[in-house]
């Protein structure tokens, strides 16, 4: 069995504030292997975001700090490394892209400028070589006439342009893993589905691994081979792509999917989520989607009145299964290669609690990739045409 490149075990990240402590990352572990994409999916404020940082020692610390686990990339733990060996990673062996690029991009320097100065740091080589290579990533990336692009400012290029020259900073420096923090989220959709594209293209060619951040479910179903849910600082679900969709184990990954639009569905309003993420300063007890998971109240509302509790969301009260309300379930392997954390999943009271391992790549047939799947509980939706490796 191939060994992991990147794993993260336990993973806790906490703020300091002016309420005291917040933790936005908590107990955090999933291993990403070689060529693999990796997708981290959530609402925004769960902390996806605040987990790649953290990849990278992004995280400022103060206020930032590690509160346990590990990161270990290539044997080595991250989180244990001296700063100037740190630097050494980001960059070279690590890489990331970010969401907008035109904040991420220096206004005042020239894109050529911007490339050279990260080929020159990771690879020490004469400014005029930085050049050519950044010239060669330049036309990697689609970008055409590379040559004059290269002494354009940020300001000049379009917004799809500009994430390309970011995806050529990042991977200018041949990295083993490139994170994409919600890489085509500003873009419109055209663009949008080339950038994916050139990452899958990409991929392909140098054997990267991708750790793909979003909330965008049909980014999701044609890009992802492995696929962890994320839910108020901590991870819900994770499985292949394939079984995700098909077989969904957790309320909140059913509530993602059943708020994806269908081709074919006469619908006047998509289904929603009732309620929002929960601050970290202030979780509720139990599990931390009791207040707006319909799973609990539905099984509530036909159970012994012992076993049931009622609960105040805003305006609302609701009954809830006391055991949701009390007690933060364990992420579980409920299925083969298959993990949640929902005390009613199937299989979860003789469940395992084991840390998620999936060695799994698939291959998509071009063009067969339905983007509007989706799956309603008990697995009606479908990932598009898979064939596994």
């Amino acid at each position: 069995m191939q060994q992991p490149l990147l794993e993260i075990k336990n993973l806790g990240i906490g703020f300091s504030t002016e309420r005291g402590r917040i933790q936005p990352v908590r107990d955090v572990s999933f291993s990403i292997y070689p060529a693999q994409t990796f997708a981290l999916v959530g609402e925004s404020g769960c902390g996806k975001s605040v987990t790649s940082l953290s990849i990278l020692r992004l995280i400022p610390e103060p206020p930032g700090k590690y509160l346990g686990g590990e990161i270990l990339f290539g044997g080595r733990d991250l989180l244990k490394l001296p700063e100037h060996e740190m630097r050494s990673v980001r960059g070279k062996e690590i890489a990331m892209i970010f969401q907008e690029p035109m904040t991420s991009l220096n206004p005042v320097y020239t894109i050529g400028d911007q490339i050279a100065e990260a080929v020159t740091l990771h690879q020490h080589v004469s400014q005029d070589q930085a050049y050519r290579i950044a010239e060669d990533a330049l036309h990697d990336v689609g970008i055409a006439d590379p040559h004059r692009r290269l002494r354009e400012y940020p300001h000049q290029m379009s917004g799809g342009m500009r994430q390309r020259v970011m995806i050529a900073m990042a991977l200018s420096c041949q990295p083993k893993l490139l994170i994409a923090d919600e890489p085509t989220t500003a873009l419109d959709v055209t663009i949008q589905a080339q950038i994916l594209e050139l990452l899958r293209k990409l991929q392909r060619e140098r054997g990267m691994s991708i750790l793909l951040i979003t909330h965008d479910l049909g980014v999701v179903a044609e890009n992802a081979d492995v696929v962890a849910v994320m839910y108020a600082s901590r991870i819900v679900e994770v499985a292949t792509v394939e079984d995700l969709f098909d077989r969904p184990q957790h309320p909140y990954t059913e509530g993602l999917f059943r708020s994806v639009p269908k081709l074919g569905r006469d619908t006047e309003r998509l289904e929603t989520i009732p309620g929002q993420v929960p601050n970290p300063a202030r979780f509720p007890s139990g599990c931390k989607f009791h207040t707006r998971c319909p799973r609990t109240r539905a099984l509530a509302a036909q159970s012994q009145p012992q076993d049931v509790v009622t609960i105040h969301t805003g305006e609302e009260q609701a009954k809830v299964m006391r055991v949701c309300q009390q007690d933060e379930p364990d992420l579980r392997e409920v299925l083969p290669k298959h993990w949640a954390a929902c005390h009613f999943a199937e299989n979860f009271a003789t469940a395992a609690q084991t840390v998620p391992q999936l060695e799994h790549r698939r291959e998509v047939v071009p063009d067969m990739v339905d983007v509007s799947a989706g799956a309603a509980p008990g697995g009606s939706g479908h990932a598009g045409n898979f064939t596994v490796s």
